[in-house]
């Protein structure tokens, strides 16, 4: 076994122990509902929702750095108006890939819901979800190079790596006085605790993928007739790793009529001990577009030269089934 063979082999290890802690996240935390908790599938004002979402970090530390890209439709079914409650169904796609060689991950999701209106009079919503996802973690040896001295893997043999995982979720929602809203939630993902590893040839045993626990609150209130501040905090913890992120956006009404939705908003947040985030929204009607930009403070700094990661995002909502005029559909304290 010669050194090269050696550094592989750590390199590859390394790999496969960090993947105890890795899990793609968004610092839109109100953009990306259903894959931050499947217990929002499906929660919005329309019968179906299309989004996509992009973020591309580390370009000043890493070659190619972080490329993320995620993909989701979710749709509203069997709305009652009766029983004032429906079912969620929705699906996605997530890439999370980085370096010369696009190591990282490909998942697909399905999540369902069920949501009810427990109270009429201040709009009070309870919904769970549910995700069972498929992950695929590989990587491409094409553009590696081991040196003039190294023409093949000597004999190790890599094997891709996937799981399949369940996740589950819970979120409550109210408004307590007009145009005022309190959402939270609460979401565990990789109940299955699904094994990991790249060298089943190596019989060296297998890592168990940790839960992540995930929990978020929102309050959304007026600050005069044409704005209006929402307040956010989530946390996320997995393994010995934790993430909080707080701040707010204040929004702008620039709509000319009542049955128009016109929107801009100015947001400031805190990753803890990693970035300040600067972000800009825009909601017309059933529309939105978003823009992150992640300024990094954490100690990866000198290196990055304070650049973190540029986000952006846009959805569109749209309805299909008559029957909605007639049912109040559920209101989303989101922006």
């Amino acid at each position: 076994m010669n050194k090269t063979y050696v550094v592989n082999l750590l390199i590859i290890t390394f790999f496969a122990l960090s993947l105890q802690g890795q899990d793609v996240h968004f610092s839109s935390i109100n953009a990306n509902d259903m894959y931050l908790n499947p217990a929002k599938t499906a929660f919005t004002n329309t019968d179906f929702k299309v989004a996509t979402a992009y973020r591309n970090q580390w370009q000043t530390v890493s070659t190619n750095g972080y490329n993320t890209t995620l993909l989701t439709g979710e749709a509203r079914l069997l709305s009652s108006k009766k029983y004032r409650h429906s079912l969620g169904l929705g699906v996605g796609f997530v890439s999370d890939v980085a370096g010369t060689l696009n190591f990282g991950q490909r998942q697909m999701f399905v999540n369902l819901s069920y949501n009810k209106q427990i109270e009429k009079r201040n709009n009070h919503f309870i919904s769970i979800g549910m995700q069972f996802a498929n992950t695929y973690w590989s990587y491409d040896m094409t553009n590696a190079d081991f040196g003039p001295q190294q023409s093949d893997w000597e004999g190790i043999l890599l094997s891709d790596l996937s799981y399949n995982d369940v996740s589950l979720g819970i979120h409550w929602q109210i408004e307590p006085v007009d145009f005022q809203a309190i959402s939270a939630g609460f979401a565990v993902f990789h109940l299955t605790q699904p094994g990991l590893t790249f060298m089943d040839e190596l019989n060296i045993g297998q890592l168990r993928l940790k839960p992540r626990y995930y929990g978020y609150v929102n309050y959304l209130f007026p600050t005069s007739d044409a704005s209006k501040i929402q307040l956010s905090a989530s946390s996320s913890i997995q393994n010995d790793n934790y993430e909080i992120l707080i701040g707010g956006d204040y929004i702008i009404d620039m709509s000319n009529t009542i049955f128009d939705q016109n929107d801009i908003g100015i947001g400031l947040y805190y990753r803890s001990n990693d970035a300040i985030i600067l972000a800009l929204k825009y909601q017309y009607n059933n529309v939105n577009v978003g823009l992150a930009y992640d300024i990094n403070i954490s100690g990866l700094s000198q290196v990055s030269n304070t650049y973190g990661g540029l986000e952006i995002y846009l959805s569109y909502g749209f309805n299909k089934f008559s029957y909605n005029k007639k049912i109040r559909t559920i209101p989303c304290p989101t922006f």
